[in-house]
């Protein structure tokens, strides 16, 4: 499957009918299209659902660092 997808696509790789995906998409728990092409781009529809589902850690290394908590100083 391509990664920019339409809304109807997106839904169905995700095993959501396509009342829900929208609503998801209304709330904010899954990303908009993109602009200009109304397409959706499933890594960030994965992204998303990671964040969801509690397994969206940290996004760098730098937020790795700080959530380890080693930016405070030690004594």
């Amino acid at each position: 499957m391509a990664r920019l997808v339409t809304e109807r696509e997106a839904a169905d790789s995700i095993g959501l009918d396509l009342a829900t995906f929208k609503a998801w998409v209304e709330c904010g728990k899954l990303p908009k299209p993109l602009p200009d092409c109304d397409k959706f781009d499933l890594k960030a529809i994965d992204a998303a659902i990671d964040r969801v589902s509690g397994l969206g850690g940290a996004t760098n290394a730098l937020d790795a660092w700080k959530a380890k908590g080693q930016h405070a100083r030690t004594t």
